[in-house]
């Protein structure tokens, strides 16, 4: 293949995403929003938050309020306008995440809630006490399961959030907006949101990750830079005096 028959790729490879609540985050708002971001589409989007990173100064009434505001989420049929949780994609999935929910739980992380499974439909399941360096951490979970994680400070929620080879999106939960958005810039993703969730796609701002999680970005003029080069095209007008002919 000679190198006029390559083509530029624009990849978007899925993501490990992490979402961030510091010691001052007004918890109510964090738990909305990370209930959203995890259990929208059952959790079967590429920007779905996969690991939920807590400092331990407000972990126990995060998790206390998550709990709550998981369990009154309808699951069953996806035909009725009120259902938020329907069936995963086939039996293997479910299958794959059942095994690394146990699997974690072998290694230390406690199932503070076990929803029912019902086929392939299955019901919201918390995991806390994970560390970062468990299966269910490692792994794009692609299902309804949150996977919360406690950390001691605002620099072990940065360090765990990186500690993964994808980078696709996140979100920063913190009571100053300064803080939250020193915090996303040293997350290593193409995206990120302060106070938000990270499902989050619009037609006029950059799509994209970082690391295995993609190559270029999509939409709005970053997708037309992936797609075309720069050429210069220059008239003169009048003529031109050069300096030796």
């Amino acid at each position: 293949m000679s190198p006029l028959d390559k083509k530029k790729p624009a990849l978007e490879l899925g993501g490990n995403n992490a979402f961030i609540v510091l010691d001052d985050a007004n918890v109510d708002q964090a738990v909305s929003a990370s209930c959203f971001g995890k259990f929208m589409h059952q959790g079967q989007i590429c920007i779905a938050i996969n690991r939920i990173i807590v400092d331990k100064t407000i972990y126990e009434p995060f998790i206390e309020r998550f709990k709550e505001k998981a369990s009154q989420i309808k699951v069953g049929n996806p035909a009725e306008s009120d259902t938020v949780i329907g069936p995963l994609i086939n039996q293997k999935q479910v299958d794959r995440i059942l095994s690394l929910i146990d699997q974690s739980v072998s290694e230390g992380a406690n199932l503070i809630q076990k929803g029912k499974v019902n086929g392939k439909v299955m019901e919201p399941h918390i995991l806390t006490d994970v560390s970062n360096d468990m299966a269910i951490a490692q792994n794009e979970v692609f299902g309804p399961v949150a996977v919360i994680i406690p950390v001691d400070s605002e620099e072990e929620a940065i360090q765990v959030a990186n500690d993964t080879p994808f980078g696709l999106s996140g979100a920063v939960h913190s009571g100053s907006i300064e803080r939250g958005i020193k915090v996303a810039k040293q997350i290593q993703t193409g995206m990120i949101h302060v106070n938000d969730q990270p499902i989050n796609v619009e037609p006029n701002v950059p799509f994209g990750g970082e690391k295995f999680s993609g190559l270029g970005r999509y939409c709005g003029e970053w997708a037309l830079d992936e797609f075309t080069t720069v050429k210069w095209v220059s008239v003169q007008n009048k003529p031109r005096q050069y300096p030796f002919s």
